[in-house]
């Protein structure tokens, strides 16, 4: 795999992660809504906590694809899981 490739990979997961921290952000907001009140019901607290983990780990995910990009790009450093298909 050569750097243009690489860059090419790191680019694609980069955008991955950041759709998936879009689409779980505004899942959670959406389930926000649903309780004008801001006082939900018992199993809406439920849906609040497992929306607000997976925004968290989603969130995780993108700043460690903006860190191997930034990595790759500052450093030239390549990340272990791509050294193998080097």
């Amino acid at each position: 795999m050569d750097r243009r490739e690489i860059h090419k990979r790191l680019t694609e997961d980069l955008e991955k992660a950041r759709a998936q921290s879009k689409a779980a952000s505004d899942a959670f907001n959406e389930i926000l809504k649903e309780t004008p009140s801001g006082l939900p019901h018992p199993d809406g607290t439920q849906r609040i906590r497992n929306a607000s983990v997976e925004k968290c780990a989603a969130y995780s995910r993108l700043m460690r694809a903006m860190a191997r990009m930034d990595s790759f790009i500052i450093a030239g450093a390549i990340p272990d899981d791509l050294k193998e298909n080097q």
